[in-house]
């Protein structure tokens, strides 16, 4: 264990580990991962469970080392000047091997409050400005927040969720390779590659007994005769997931009511969300339905699911569509970013992913390993700068081309219902993750000046956007959901207020 004085020099840990961090006091210790079979044996779940394990291992990442910081509350000695960002906030800089031009590196943060963000190397050039270069002895560097450890409330370390960490801060550092053995060279095509390969476009029947399950299988010709001249009812999930993850949160008896009540005409569309816009999530869709179908629909829609209900809604006749062909009758738009959400924007996709992590480390929602390897496959997208092959993620900045041409249009006829939610943390790792570590004075406007469900401003499910079909502003038509709620932008079909708003909406 080597000890931090707030030192301007780097404190070497072990064979090419080391820590930075002037101004800052306290202890470094460099440590093997523990294995599956200790991790069983122990209580504690602070490097992780089975989940996290599983989704690192599906997405070719190698835990290497864990890097444990306990940094001292009180004042550092001196008048030394700290390492701060560009924003101001104090920062530690951490050193690892360079293991090689075929491999990418990553360290994921765990605070000492439970809050998970995820961390790239500094540009090269800055690593060679220090002195490190390829070669024996090469390390790449990474700057990690050096946020103070607040008093942690008394809490059994079993329950909290993926990672726990109380008065401490784990750097797990990770390696992957460069070329997927599945998928290939990381390039601007790897994330549609890897959604085409684990995340199919897919139109599938949602049952009761089975809408929690992962289908491929399609739907029957027959299925169309069926949904052909009636009412049916589709879900249409959003980023990072799928249907059956997506909507797993609904109960049995919620979501049988409404199986009832399309007399079984339910069905889900899995599509792509990283990759491709909504506008091709659509035209894939509209390429399934058989000529000659005559398809009315409801759809519950999630997050960016709702941009594709909007486009199959509000813009059939760009696809060529005959009239009439599919035509959308009702949108309950839950948590959508209608107006879009600045986490979108290039330069702050990575908080979008912390938010999403962490959110899922404290309260683990469907399956949690599915999701978390589409989270880390967009980490490694984003470490290479591919951002240009992640259309999907794009379409959701506010002022973005997609949204710009999508809220230009008139009223389509659709009656339009929104479910918005105001979550204000009670968890200490959310609240340490948005006051500690928001890049820049619009996130911070964004975030914390507006009610938003930690990924969405609440007003912008719902409020004017230069369509002729917002505001929704009818009492009759929508759902805010207040801090008191503790509905997030991953909790909302666990809500019974959002189950029963459904029913009274749909049946």
């Amino acid at each position: 264990m080597a000890t931090l004085t707030g030192s301007t020099q780097p404190v070497t840990l072990a064979p090419g580990y080391s820590v930075r961090a002037p101004g800052i006091t306290g202890t470094a210790e460099v440590k093997l991962p523990r294995d599956a079979a200790t991790r069983a044996r122990s209580r504690e779940v602070e490097d992780g469970t089975s989940e996290l394990d599983a989704a690192l291992d599906a997405t070719s990442m190698t835990e290497v080392r864990q890097i444990e910081l306990q940094l001292a509350s009180s004042p550092p000695p001196g008048d030394t000047r700290a390492l701060r960002s560009a924003h101001g906030q104090e920062m530690l800089e951490v050193a690892v091997p360079d293991f090689g031009a075929e491999y990418g590196h990553l360290v994921l943060s765990c605070d000492e409050a439970g809050a998970l963000t995820w961390h790239l190397p500094e540009p090269d050039e800055q690593a060679d400005a220090a002195g490190a270069t390829r070669g024996a002895g090469a390390q790449k560097r990474f700057r990690i927040p050096a946020t103070r450890p607040a008093q942690a409330p008394d809490a059994d370390p079993a329950s909290r969720g993926l990672i726990g960490i109380l008065g401490r801060k784990l750097l797990k550092v990770l390696v992957y390779p460069l070329v997927d053995p599945v998928i290939g060279a990381l390039a601007d095509h790897f994330a549609e590659k890897w959604e085409r390969s684990r995340r199919p476009y897919g139109l599938r029947h949602f049952s009761p007994e089975d809408f929690r399950t992962p289908i491929t299988t399609g739907l029957e010709p027959a299925v169309w005769t069926q949904l052909s001249g009636k009412r049916a009812l589709l879900f249409v999930h959003g980023t990072f997931s799928t249907a059956h993850s997506a909507f797993s949160g609904l109960d049995d008896d919620t979501f049988r009511a409404l199986y009832d009540t399309y007399d079984g005409r339910v069905f889900a569309f899995n599509h792509f969300t990283l990759s491709h816009d909504p506008a091709r999530n659509v035209r894939w869709f509209l390429e399934q339905v058989p000529a000659g179908s005559d398809v009315e629909l409801d759809i519950v829609c999630h997050s960016r699911g709702g941009l594709v209900a909007r486009m199959l809604a509000e813009r059939p006749a760009s696809f060529g569509l005959p009239p009439g062909r599919v035509k959308v009758r009702r949108i309950v738009f839950v948590g959508v970013p209608n107006n879009g959400t600045l986490l979108a924007h290039p330069d702050h996709m990575v908080s979008m992913i912390d938010r999403f992590t962490t959110a899922l480390n404290l309260f683990p929602t469907g399956p949690v390993t599915e999701t978390l390897e589409a989270l880390i496959t967009v980490i490694k997208v984003i470490g290479h700068g591919a951002l240009k092959s992640l259309d999907g993620l794009a379409s959701m900045h506010p002022e973005g081309a997609f949204l710009a041409a999508l809220n230009q249009g008139e009223a389509d006829g659709a009656a339009y219902h929104a479910l918005a939610a105001d979550y204000e943390p009670a968890d200490q790792g959310l609240k340490t993750l948005i006051s500690g570590t928001l890049a820049d004075a619009a996130l911070d406007r964004i975030f914390q000046d507006v009610a938003n469900d930690l990924v969405v401003p609440e007003p912008g499910v719902y409020a004017a956007n230069g369509s002729g079909a917002f505001p929704i502003d009818d009492v009759r038509r929508k759902l805010q959901l207040p801090a008191s709620s503790g509905v997030m932008h991953t909790t909302f079909f666990g809500s019974r207020e959002v189950r029963e708003q459904l029913l009274r909406w749909l049946q």
